[in-house]
């Protein structure tokens, strides 16, 4: 991105949002809050976990391939002109690995808790990839990062609440684990894939999600079929909560710029607590509530700050 398209973009943002961009984050959202609901449906149609990732994205990989020669015609190159040296190829295999590490445990971890559990505990992954920034990059955290921090694990606090004999503390910690990871992606995928296509990122990422998923099938000794009573929540989780948000997302990244995307990327949470509560009757109590709030205001806070170097 060039400094004087960056400059229009932050323009646009703070004189008057793009509208289309800002649409296709807020449908983004939308779409990426169906995913829980819509997963606990599978589950009730006796989906196995295996079963589900390969169809969601064996399917979404074909989509996004069958994409990649547009995309060729539309940039010009896939890989980016920047050399694809030994350490940029370990970041993006160790960008997919996380990815894919992400996908397992986070539907593992689905079984175990709420939607609204899962929604708020996985939101942490801004959190910890500031903390990995600082870590990595050596920066120096600013007043206003510690206290986001503060507040976003003060918040995970209160959303497992204080007596823990009462919450899946099996369930909770792996979708944690499951936020690491995708912070994990998002860095290493900074690093490796950089001015790469991001439709060959994605294409990437759901290939390799989708060849474990059958390699599971096999040592598991689970099903690829599904029943019919399955077909319509996996063929949703396919397209509602995978392929159409994930190119979504992209366009409004582009229209908006990283910081006002992820900013407004913050209602995919609140979506998905809505999404529970209409069609699974899934109830919040007033502490989860408080905690999801300091969670996704310090989410919001950080998104595009960086450290003091």
């Amino acid at each position: 991105m060039t400094a004087g398209w960056r400059a229009r973009v932050e323009r646009r943002w703070l004189v008057g949002i793009d509208r289309i961009g800002a649409g296709a984050v807020v449908l983004s959202a939308l779409g990426f809050g169906t995913l829980a609901t819509l997963t606990k449906l599978a589950y009730g149609a006796s989906v196995p976990v295996p079963t589900l990732i390969a169809w969601r994205f064996g399917i979404a990989a074909l989509l996004v391939i069958m994409a990649l020669p547009l995309e060729q015609w539309r940039r010009g190159q896939l890989f980016g002109r920047q050399p694809w040296t030994d350490r940029r190829r370990l970041a993006t295999a160790a960008a997919v690995a996380c990815f894919v590490g992400n996908t397992i445990l986070y539907l593992v971890a689905l079984q175990r808790v709420s939607v609204a559990t899962a929604a708020i505990l996985f939101y942490v992954y801004p959190l910890v990839v500031l903390a990995l920034r600082l870590v990595g990059w050596r920066e120096v955290p600013t007043r206003r990062q510690l206290a986001a921090l503060l507040a976003g694990f003060s918040g995970v606090t209160l959303t497992l609440g204080w007596r823990w004999h009462t919450i899946d503390l099996t369930g909770s910690l792996l979708m944690l684990a499951s936020a690491s990871l995708y912070a994990a992606y998002i860095v290493f995928g900074h690093r490796g894939f950089r001015d790469a296509s991001p439709v060959l990122a994605t294409a990437c990422t759901f290939s390799a999600t989708a060849v474990v998923a059958l390699a599971l099938l096999s040592v598991e000794r689970a099903p690829l079929l599904i029943d019919r009573s399955a077909l319509l929540p996996v063929l949703g989780i396919v397209v509602l909560a995978t392929v159409l948000p994930v190119q979504l997302f992209l366009i409004g990244t582009l229209r908006l710029g990283p910081t006002p995307a992820a900013i407004l990327g913050t209602l995919e949470p609140v979506a998905s607590v809505f999404v529970a509560m209409m069609v699974l009757s899934e109830q919040l109590t007033l502490v989860q509530l408080v905690g999801g709030l300091l969670v996704l205001t310090a989410a919001a806070v950080i998104s595009g700050q960086g450290g003091k170097p």
